[in-house]
């Protein structure tokens, strides 16, 4: 690389002020020499029209959430792959809904393994009965389940959505706890403190840019004028006394520093609205194609036949509006000409729409076949998709655990212990023993399995060489709890046993499994004389 000369400033600097000319000359070089990537080169002609600007998390996407959430909104309504996405995440994230099993370390905590067990079922059943009331949401909309779904749904369009801890009074639930989910918009920051350092598009920060607390608008700041009351109020992240959390804010941050949630459509918008318009303008001239539309000049100018739709029969038909349809007849007058323009052939407009579609689908994480609803290519093909596609909405599923779900399931645990309902000793002393007691595994949708014979076949092996375990093998595939499960083949093979229908006993099978002793033999072999060993010298 040619080194870059001094200027003639750079030698008149030399002369009257060395020391500053060298170290003038030094920055200069840096800026221009030392970088080696190509890709940071302003001389080169695909980048000298690129401009960009090195902000911060905040700098670069606080000014653009608006626009970005009433877009992807807006998207989400109307675009069928945007729609489509979301549902497809939804039903393989959530599901009906994530279930909570407890699982505690019962070692740590100093309690016997039948203790644990007791104390495992009892706190589920009480939260299943809490979550499947809607008295836990501060709407009496949704129960906790639905819940999932909605914060899902929101963070997707919006980016983030903040739960609140609500205590109601007097509604009878079983314990006095009620989740508020609000929309990102309403969490805002008012006009006079839009010059706060600290206040962060409505979360305020400390000093090491933790949350202190959120301020939200009474009201939707999207809501009709006629019902939005002017106000606000600030709710402190954590309690004062008790330094819980009374605020959860559920977004993915993707930067450090980084204060709201960017939409997960951020980064495909322009091409769906695009693409979009593509194929409404294809759809439309198909439409037009297919009309056979007759029209009739006449040399007097009056109308042989009635107009095909006369004037007013649409507000604002006007009286040179022609409307096209199949078998339509339309009269027009002396030296007048239909031109039509004929579109150019778009017979290329699948393979087109598809590597679009392609490009979506990875920035969303979506493989084509699942995102498009279309396994036309080899079993292999399809289940690497599906494979793909199950890593990540099982590291999504984890994230909205973390954020949402195992939160909730402390706040609840935190209140029953407080109403009597279960006992924890040194849940609020000892927060080892805190996270002990609130050890959980949360079940979500079965995954999809396209050749069940296989898979099923491959998984009977994993278990039998010790690699996965049945409780693994239950919940991934069936969607269920390991001891219900269990519990429940337990009491059918007892009636199928009972009525003669299968043995008392069933003897496991599979590699690595001993044959059976004589007094584990198969009843119906019982009885039945020896073969005798044949001659060693016999001569066949």
């Amino acid at each position: 690389m040619k080194p870059v000369a001094p200027t003639l400033m750079d030698r008149f600097l030399a002369g009257v002020a060395p020391t500053y000319a060298q170290r003038r000359y030094h920055a200069r070089l840096s800026l221009n020499m030392m970088g080696q990537y190509a890709g940071a080169k302003s001389n080169r002609a695909a980048l000298k029209a690129w401009r960009t600007n090195p902000g911060s998390a905040d700098a670069d996407s606080l000014g653009d959430l608006p626009t970005l959430r009433s877009r992807s909104r807006d998207l989400t309504r109307n675009n069928p792959i945007a729609a489509g996405a979301r549902s497809t995440e939804r039903t393989n994230i959530v599901g009906t809904g994530l279930r909570v099993r407890a699982k505690l370390n019962h070692k740590l905590l100093g309690i016997t393994e039948e203790a644990a067990e007791a104390w495992e079922r009892r706190a589920e059943t009480l939260f299943d009965l809490w979550a499947s009331s809607k008295l836990c949401d501060i709407t009496l909309t949704q129960n906790f389940y639905e819940q999932q779904g909605l914060v899902f749904n929101t963070t997707f369009e919006s980016g983030d959505a903040f739960v609140m801890r609500r205590t109601p009074k007097k509604r009878g639930s079983i314990v006095p706890l009620a989740l508020g989910i609000i929309e990102a918009d309403q969490c805002g920051t008012p006009d006079e403190l839009k010059n706060d350092y600290f206040m962060r598009d409505g979360v305020r920060i400390d000093e090491d840019a933790a949350p202190i607390s959120y301020t939200f608008f009474v009201d939707h700041p999207g809501d009709s004028p006629t019902y939005v009351r002017n106000g606000y109020r600030e709710v402190p992240a954590y309690g004062a006394k008790s330094g819980e959390q009374m605020v959860l804010h559920v977004f993915d941050r993707q930067r450090p520093g980084q204060s709201r949630g960017v939409p997960q459509l951020a980064p495909v918008i322009e091409l769906l609205k695009q693409l979009d318009r593509y194929s409404e303008a294809e759809l439309m001239k198909a439409v037009v194609s297919s009309f056979f539309t007759v029209f009739l000049k006449t040399e007097s100018g009056e109308d042989g036949f009635a107009s095909a739709l006369p004037q007013g029969a649409y507000p604002g038909w006007g009286q040179n509006d022609v409307a096209m349809g199949p078998g339509t007849i339309v009269d027009i007058g002396t030296n007048e000409e239909i031109q039509t323009a004929q579109p150019a052939n778009t017979s290329n407009f699948d393979p087109f729409f598809q590597a679009v579609v392609r490009q979506i689908g990875v920035a969303l994480s979506i493989p084509f076949e699942l995102l498009m609803m279309h396994f036309t290519a080899s079993y292999s093909a399809s289940r690497a998709s599906l494979e793909m596609a199950a890593q990540f909405f099982r590291d999504r599923r984890v994230w909205l655990v973390r954020n949402f779900c195992a939160p909730v399931y402390e706040w609840f645990i935190s209140d029953a212990i407080n109403a009597g309902l279960i006992e924890a000793p040194g849940f609020y002393n000892d927060p080892v023993k805190r996270a002990a007691w609130l050890g959980a595994q949360w079940i979500g949708p079965a995954r999809i399995i396209l050749d069940p014979l296989k898979e099923w076949k491959a998984e009977t092996e994993a278990v039998n060489l010790g690699a996965r375990t049945i409780e693994q093998v239950i919940i991934e595939r069936g969607g269920d709890d390991f001891e219900q499960t269990t519990a429940q083949r337990v009491r059918e093979h007892k009636a199928r046993s009972q009525g003669g229908l299968e043995p008392e006993t069933l003897a496991p099978s599979g590699p690595g499994v001993p044959e059976p002793k004589d007094d584990q033999a198969d009843p119906a072999e019982k009885g039945k004389p020896e073969p005798k060993p044949k001659p060693k010298n016999e001569v066949k």
